[in-house]
């Protein structure tokens, strides 16, 4: 049964099915000449579009970013769903972005040379973009990042530990270690960069950025291959993970200078 758990966690949370707070939170943000809230909530339950384009009004947007106590009036998900959203229609409508981020990417070793319709496809991906902020969730509780099971007691700091335990371990619990690796190297060079780069300039840790990319773009890999991936209907999110890897890297650091933590200075830019 755990074991299932954790496959469901990769996907647990959707728009399709908002917690009661949230759905009447966003509603209420959005809604501005009605005061029927609940009547409101039954008819787009489960309406991941008209969900969707709510959180995307600048309405709800500047209601959540003007809010000083947005994270406890809110749950991570949707917290993260509104802020990934809106840095990725930044990114999807940023010209330089996408002309620049092309140029990197195919700068590097790959099979099938990125173009314009190739990136925006991965921008405008929702089940890519849903698998992100459910990591993100997770990841709000900063002990869920070093555990490759939720509930287990070990936890794992560097991603050798992990892969050992790849080693050892059943056919099932390979998938969830790949897939952690990965989660675990986007996190980290996404939203903490300045972690890796004081435990490579102050700690004298032999690894850089570049390690965490390298590792976290196999290890995808190795996800999207699992016969567990294919179960799951994983495989294509997991391999766009891989192959672009560096894209959602550079979207998350924007989403956290530019939304959560503005004010923070900035210190580490573009993958390359």
């Amino acid at each position: 049964m755990k074991k299932e758990k954790n496959i469901q966690e990769l996907q647990k949370d959707s728009l399709q099915e908002l917690s009661d707070k949230d759905l009447l939170f966003l509603i209420k943000s959005y809604v501005t000449k009605r005061r029927d809230y609940k009547n409101i909530a039954n008819l787009i339950r489960g309406d991941e579009d008209i969900i969707g384009k709510m959180i995307d009004s600048d309405r709800v947007f500047s209601k959540v970013m003007n809010c000083k106590d947005r994270i406890l009036e809110v749950s991570p998900y949707f917290l993260f769903s509104l802020l990934l959203r809106r840095a990725l229609r930044e990114k999807r409508e940023d010209t330089e972005f996408i002309e620049e981020t092309i140029e990197i990417l195919n700068s590097t070793e790959t099979i099938t040379p990125w173009n314009r319709n190739r990136l925006l496809g991965l921008l405008e991906d929702k089940k890519v973009s849903n698998y992100i902020v459910n990591v993100l969730t997770r990841f709000a509780k900063s002990s869920r990042l070093f555990k490759i099971v939720e509930g287990e007691e070990e936890s794992y700091n560097y991603i050798v530990d992990m892969i050992a335990d790849s080693l050892r371990s059943d056919n099932i619990r390979k998938f969830y270690t790949y897939c952690h690796i990965g989660n675990y190297a986007l996190f980290l060079t996404g939203m903490v960069p300045e972690y890796i780069e004081y435990r490579y300039e102050y700690k004298q840790r032999p690894v850089d950025e570049h390690y965490y990319v390298d590792f976290g773009k196999a290890y995808f890999s190795l996800a999207s291959e699992h016969i567990n991936a294919r179960k799951n209907r994983l495989s294509d999110t997991l391999s766009q993970l891989s192959e672009g890897f560096e894209v959602v890297v550079q979207v998350l650091r924007f989403m956290n200078s530019e939304y959560l933590y503005p004010d923070k200075v900035k210190t580490c830019g573009e993958i390359h």
